[in-house]
């Protein structure tokens, strides 16, 4: 299991980039499919920007934000890229089946790893938070926590948890499969 979690960052980089290469040979392209997959990529980095301006690892449990929402906030904004990039393909449904399969074989442990050490760190209030806010698919209501206080959002915090790096890398990629979209579609 945890070879999979450490794992999972090389995945989040790789597999858009075989899905490129295998798109280039066999996807079909269509605009409205990956206008559609784009949508998932800025939903993904909008969820992931809000949880990592939030998130203060290792110091207190995040329970407010997006974390009142679902667990794993910044893996399910990834998650969302993971969608983004197989509707991108033009590969269809097989993409999709694939790419969600392989995001949850390494995420899932590094989730599972990550709620043992949480659960280590801070006992109980990390096993009641766990009680109420689900793993990877967000609730419709925020989970009010008795007696957290609101973590704000700060942007210098999205910079300390190195999400300009992904959201950098997730445009160059959806710039890469825009162009792609573009040669089959006039070619």
């Amino acid at each position: 299991m945890r070879f999979l979690a450490r794992r999972r960052t090389t995945f989040t980089w790789l597999i858009p980039l075989g899905l490129l290469i295998v798109s280039w040979f066999f996807g079909k392209h269509h605009l409205k499919q990956a206008a559609l997959g784009v949508v998932f990529l800025i939903l993904g980095e909008i969820v992931r920007t809000w949880a990592a301006g939030c998130i203060h690892k290792d110091n207190v449990i995040a329970t407010t934000g997006p974390y009142s929402y679902v667990r794993n906030p910044l893996y399910f904004g990834s998650f969302l890229f993971s969608i983004g990039y197989a509707l991108l393909s033009g590969l269809g449904l097989p993409a999709l089946v694939v790419i969600v399969a392989l995001f949850m074989a390494f995420h899932l442990s590094a989730i599972v790893t990550e709620e043992v050490s949480l659960t280590n760190a801070f006992g109980e209030p990390y096993t009641e938070y766990m009680r109420h806010v689900p793993r990877i698919i967000p609730r419709l209501w925020p989970y009010k926590t008795q007696g957290a206080e609101p973590i704000s959002f700060s942007w210098s915090q999205v910079v300390y948890n190195r999400e300009p790096t992904t959201a950098m890398v997730t445009l160059a990629t959806a710039i890469v499969f825009g162009a792609l979209q573009y040669y089959h579609l006039v070619h």
